[in-house]
């Protein structure tokens, strides 16, 4: 597959490219990357130039993930990745510290979802993290996904142990509306 751009009221979600390295590098030493995420910890330059120059393209070449630099405009600064991973419909994403709070996510994610069900013929689209990232849990909750329990996770760890992890789902045939039944989580 070849890689295709999304466009939102706000954004541009496009491919990262080698000018984004030292951005992916710069956020993904956060500590909520190192509690949160499975994302190589300690988190170096040469992870984010791996991340850009062989995962993405990878993924888009074997038509199984397909992940997008989350930007304001065309060319502009990297804000953060969605992405999807096709063989389960696992959807994934983060965003750098600075532009946390101004409804990004949701906007890239529903971006995002919207082209997973336009594209191809899966009938939902998967979430999960780990238990306890609350911001996480937070957007796929705004954008309509399906709360289905707490339980081992789809992804394992850094060390390939299980993670326990609050899971979602979101139909094809759903409303985006904000469901109930999700964890009370401050």
């Amino acid at each position: 597959m070849d890689p295709f751009r999304l466009t939102t009221d706000r954004l541009v979600l496009d491919q990262p490219t080698d000018a984004d390295v030292d951005d992916i590098a710069a956020y993904c030493v956060d500590p909520v990357f190192e509690r949160f995420m499975v994302t190589p910890w300690p988190y170096r330059r040469e992870h984010a130039v791996g991340f850009v120059s062989e995962y993405v393209p990878q993924g888009w070449a074997r038509d199984d993930e397909w992940t997008w630099a989350i930007r304001e405009q065309s060319g502009g600064a990297l804000l953060g990745v969605v992405g999807v991973r096709l063989g389960g419909g696992m959807v994934g994403y983060w965003l750098g510290a600075p532009h946390r709070g101004r409804g990004i996510l949701p906007e890239a994610l529903t971006a995002a979802v919207d082209a997973v069900f336009a594209r191809t013929a899966l009938d939902r689209v998967r979430w999960e993290c780990t238990v306890g990232n609350v911001a996480s849990l937070r957007v796929a909750q705004k954008c309509g996904f399906r709360f289905t329990g707490e339980h081992a996770g789809l992804i394992a760890g850094r060390d390939g142990s299980p993670i326990i992890a609050w899971n979602g789902e979101l139909l094809r045939a759903d409303d985006r509306a904000p469901k109930p039944g999700w964890p009370v989580a401050v």
